[in-house]
């Protein structure tokens, strides 16, 4: 089978990707499309780059009916720059595809310019054949000139096919907040998570924490599932956006977020020993049992030494009667993160803009609400938190 391997950034995937992917099968020069959206990014900064598993996520759900076309997450395991050698070499050795199937590195023309700067070209060229896409508007005679040199000094065929020209660029759409080049489901994707938002939280933590945050995405893929991953990210960008409005460390705030779900989808036998190394004398109920394993598991697993970070991680569920500023901060935003779309959230969300105690006292009024609703009462610690938050308001 003939098969094309097209990777990229996608940040964010726009309609120039898709008319790429439809113009190589449309050409029949490969019989089906495998997109792999970059893990770590050789060649770019990392902070311009969105995290990983929001641009494999987005690409997943817009190519999710796309027929003769896959999205694979080989370089969501890497943890380390991802370069075409590589990810190529990865595809035959895990038998992503099979020692029979020919491959076709798919890129635009412009790419055969700058090919020779490459990592290894010579022996991406012994995994695949470079098939460079033709747009309306390209000097096509250059291009075939530039692959006939190629051609002599690797030795090996350059193929092309042609498209329609859509003349976008994800590095605009980023920039204008434009979003009319990308497909609904990517909009929709965008606006769930609050990608590409002015204020950039991320760019406010330290560089070696934003290469742990990196880090455990990488490993966070494969010890969850995609939507409880998402929710992590965003509680993780959210919890860094309210650090700097407030007053916290953004470092500390980041890490928290991110991991405050950690333990969720472990079996429960195991969130229960890991529970049992903090908590003595009973085990939490089973909504709130992953908050305290959680905290033994950013630990443990995760290297996590700050108490601070973990006692934000163990207390999210129900808070505790005097709650620090990293507590209320991720306790906060795991309730209102972009994602979530219970019916009593705009309050909340326009009280952390200025106040937040004052959100936080209405969140807990919330869930207490909805509680009683269904005839319970909410957790004795978190009537101590909010007790103590309105007796010490405005002190």
């Amino acid at each position: 089978m003939k098969i094309g391997i097209y990777g990229g950034a996608f940040d964010p995937f726009h309609n120039g990707h898709l008319s790429m992917i439809r113009g190589a099968i449309a050409s029949k020069k490969v019989d089906r499309v495998i997109v792999i959206p970059t893990g770590m990014p050789c060649f770019k900064p990392s902070r311009k780059v969105t995290l990983s598993p929001y641009r494999y996520y987005m690409v997943k759900a817009a190519l999710k009916d796309e027929p003769k076309c896959e999205v694979c997450d080989i370089e969501q395991v890497f943890g380390k720059p991802s370069y075409t050698v590589d990810t190529l070499k990865n595809l035959r050795e895990q038998k992503v595809v099979s020692d029979k199937d020919e491959l076709f590195l798919m890129c635009g023309s412009d790419i055969l310019f700058e090919y020779e700067s490459w990592y290894h070209p010579d022996e991406i060229l012994e995994y695949a054949t470079l098939l460079c896409a033709l747009r309306p508007g390209i000097d096509e005679g250059q291009a075939r000139n530039q692959a006939a040199h190629l051609e002599e000094v690797f030795g090996k065929k350059v193929k092309f096919f042609k498209i329609d020209g859509i003349e976008v660029a994800s590095s605009k759409i980023r920039r204008d907040g434009d979003f009319g080049d990308v497909c609904d489901v990517v909009k929709e994707f965008i606006e769930d998570h609050d990608l590409y938002s002015e204020d950039s939280p991320l760019m406010n933590v330290s560089d070696d924490m934003y290469k742990t945050l990196m880090q455990h995405c990488f490993t966070l893929f494969h010890e969850m599932s995609g939507k409880r991953l998402l929710h992590s990210m965003n509680v993780c960008v959210v919890s860094t956006r309210y650090a700097m409005r407030f007053g916290a460390d953004p470092d500390k705030c980041a890490l928290a977020g991110l991991l405050h779900d950690c333990a969720k989808e472990l079996p429960e036998k195991q969130q229960i020993e890991l529970s049992a190394k903090i908590i003595h004398g009973y085990i939490p109920g089973k909504q709130i049992l992953h908050s305290p394993a959680g905290a033994v598991y950013a630990k443990e697993h995760y290297g996590v030494e700050d108490q601070e970070v973990l006692d934000a991680i163990q207390f999210h569920t129900i808070g505790r009667e005097v709650m620090t500023i990293t507590d209320k901060i991720v306790y906060l935003a795991d309730k209102i993160e972009p994602s979530r779309h219970f019916d009593d959230l705009s309050e909340i969300r326009r009280l952390a803009e200025t106040d937040l105690d004052g959100a936080l006292i209405e969140c807990y009024c919330a869930i207490r609400e909805s509680f009683a609703e269904k005839g319970q009462e909410i957790h004795e610690d978190t009537k101590k938190s909010l007790k103590y938050l309105l007796e010490h308001r405005g002190k």
